[in-house]
């Protein structure tokens, strides 16, 4: 069988699904190229990389940052008539620009798949619905990761069904350290106790997530049990929101308690993260999908989280964690404490949950499952 020539796309900055599932594909037998952002890194790839498009630094003019998008479409234009790729895969957008390049590749009869990792963004801004409408209209397929967002696509879009296929998200075990980090090194490294219980909130901090519903349940736990450390890593939306939480951190427990990191988590920290933690809890109010799924499943953590989105897809609940109704402190604060309590159980959920990260969401599989759209 001759070789697949496959273009993916990736506008974002910070998430690694696209490399993971590029890695996989060329493993598989295909040839890849990825286009990224001109300040994305990618260490030691096993495939093409170019970094074509406009970054979003903060500190380059709009001026500028036309200029590179302007340079990046000719040479996209120009690759794709030169080497006329099987299909072009298009992942995460950035721009409103990306939508209205799909639509306008769709027209020169090219292969085009997109991923819906949501059905819409999280953060939607004027003409977002007609435009990812417009996305889906002139897709060839469109992968979802769950018969819940296959579900909901259909609901709020007059799409083909035909198109949809459902191809879980795979692991994130690049983040696994060369070298292994026991859990005392771990907390060693964030001067957390061995014998502590440590649950992980982990993850950019917006709205939708729900922190503000665990500091609430982590409010009424506190009162019963000081051995439960809460560890919180990720970005705050705003300065405003740092502070406001900073506020609400030191209002409940002021003595560590609770442990803040405020920042981006580089890939050489995450395993320290999640090593350190005995479970990872997700309160959101509502999301398609999450990748800190697989985070956790890679560094086999049983997951805490509510029945919103495909969770009830992903987290097997009573085996690779615990699913609570949303927007509930004490329930969430009852699964919790639950969980602790149950230690040996904690230990068989954790180690399931290491056993679905290998098998329903290898890379391989996956690769396979993709290649077969191609």
């Amino acid at each position: 069988m001759q070789m697949k020539k496959i273009l993916i796309i990736d506008s974002l900055i910070g998430n690694d699904y696209t490399i993971c599932l590029a890695s996989a594909l060329q493993k598989a037998g295909a040839s890849i190229t990825l286009i990224v952002p001109e300040n994305r890194e990618v260490e030691n790839p096993s495939f093409a990389v170019k970094k074509w498009m406009p970054s979003k630094d903060s500190s380059k003019s709009k001026l500028g940052k036309v200029f590179v998008l302007l340079i990046y479409l000719f040479k996209l234009l120009k690759y794709i008539a030169k080497e006329k790729p099987d299909a072009i895969h298009f992942q995460f957008f950035r721009f409103n620009m990306d939508a209205i390049l799909f639509y306008l590749l769709s027209k020169l009869k090219i292969h085009l798949i997109y991923t819906a990792h949501n059905v819409l963004p999280h953060n939607r801004y004027k003409y977002d619905v007609q435009l990812t409408g417009l996305v889906y209209r002139s897709a060839g397929k469109i992968i979802v990761h769950s018969n819940y967002i296959k579900t909901k696509l259909l609901s709020m879009f007059s799409v083909d069904e035909k198109k949809i296929v459902v191809i879980p998200h795979g692991n994130f075990d690049h983040y696994l350290p060369k070298e292994q980090l026991s859990k005392d090194e771990a907390r060693a490294k964030l001067k957390l106790d061995s014998k502590d219980d440590v649950a992980l909130f982990f993850g950019s901090i917006r709205e939708y997530k729900g922190l503000d519903l665990l500091l609430d349940a982590y409010q009424k736990i506190y009162k019963n049990n000081v051995r439960i450390k809460l560890l919180i890593a990720g970005s705050p939306d705003t300065t405003e929101v740092e502070n406001y939480y900073k506020n609400r951190i030191n209002q409940i427990a002021a003595n560590g308690q609770i442990r803040f990191y405020p920042d981006f988590i580089s890939t050489e920290e995450v395993p320290v993260f999640f090593n350190a933690a005995d479970l990872v809890v997700l309160p959101y109010k509502r999301i398609d999908h999450s990748g800190v799924v697989h985070l956790a499943y890679s560094f086999s953590k049983p997951i805490i989280a509510t029945r919103v989105g495909d969770f009830e897809d992903a987290i097997e609940d009573g085996k690779s964690g615990y699913l609570v109704s949303p927007e509930n402190a004490d329930l969430l604060a009852g699964a919790i404490e639950k969980a602790f309590a149950e230690k040996e159980n904690l230990i068989k959920m954790g180690q399931y949950a290491g056993f679905l990260n290998s098998t329903k969401y290898s890379w391989d599989e996956i690769a396979q499952k993709t290649l077969k759209i191609y």
